[in-house]
């Protein structure tokens, strides 16, 4: 069975439970890319001009038929607080996304540690998007959830940390957590706006497992107006450590396959 018919099947389990509370029949997911062609689709993807200056290499391409996104950057050498940044990102095309569903596979997540700056280093891959504005008319009153797929360089090695979390007006809340998965490993993840329950929702399914986790992010914030800066977006970033006399590296390899929006 390929996972992408595993997808179909996780979505619409994961909707069923959000139909019973709203006592309306689920979204209907359809299949937005598979990636089967040569090429990134620019009628379905935008993507930014750069990676980053401190990224050195920045891969963004479909290759065997999946989405690559792979960065690598370093850390300041005369510093021993904070981090880099840098992204290898596409943004989707579609408008009035509320669900977005994916196949991922995290191939390498490998951000380096610095003994002067410990436990600063991660990488991230993001599912994430602005949905609606809260009312005060700016980007900043946008509210932007998250599923990621998180590792620190002081995680346990070969896994990557599963969640989601909320932004406005600059500030993070609503951390969940779905679990770990193995580096390698496919998943399915799905990042959800359920507007009539005032929720965004967030999945995990482990077709090699055959497991399936799902948590809820509540908002009390008033979601009736289109965001100003509206973006839906598959990413990955890495934070790479200052360290003061070296150049610390962090490394992120991911595939995604099979996105479904609705």
């Amino acid at each position: 069975m390929r996972v992408g018919f595993l997808a179909v099947l996780s979505v619409c389990t994961m909707l069923n439970p959000m139909a019973k509370a709203q006592s309306k029949k689920p979204s209907v997911l359809r299949l937005y890319d598979n990636f089967n062609q040569g090429f990134i689709d620019p009628s379905k993807w935008t993507a930014i001009w750069q990676c980053g200056p401190p990224a050195l290499e920045c891969v963004r391409e479909i290759e065997n038929g999946q989405l690559r996104l792979r960065i690598r950057s370093y850390g300041a050498n005369n510093s021993n607080s904070g981090t880099q940044y840098s992204n290898s990102v596409v943004s989707l095309t579609a408008d009035l996304v509320n669900t977005i569903a994916a196949n991922v596979t995290v191939r390498n997540s490998n951000p380096t540690d610095c003994a002067t700056n410990a436990g600063v280093a991660h990488s991230q891959v993001l599912v994430n998007g602005s949905f609606f504005n809260g009312g005060g008319g700016t980007a900043a009153d946008d509210v932007i959830a998250f599923l990621q797929l998180d590792h620190y360089s002081a995680s346990p090695a070969g896994t990557v940390d599963v969640g989601g979390f909320l932004q406005y007006q600059g500030q993070f809340f609503d951390n969940v957590y779905l679990g770990p998965v193995n580096i390698g490993e496919t998943v399915i993840v799905a990042l959800q706006w359920d507007q009539p329950n005032h929720r965004f929702v967030v999945e995990l399914n482990r077709p090699q497992y055959r497991t399936k986790a799902v948590q809820y992010m509540p908002y009390s914030i008033s979601d009736t107006t289109p965001p100003v800066a509206p973006f839906k977006n598959l990413g990955a970033n890495v934070f790479p450590p200052n360290c003061m006399g070296s150049s610390v590296p962090a490394d992120l390899d991911v595939s995604f396959d099979n996105v479904y929006t609705n």
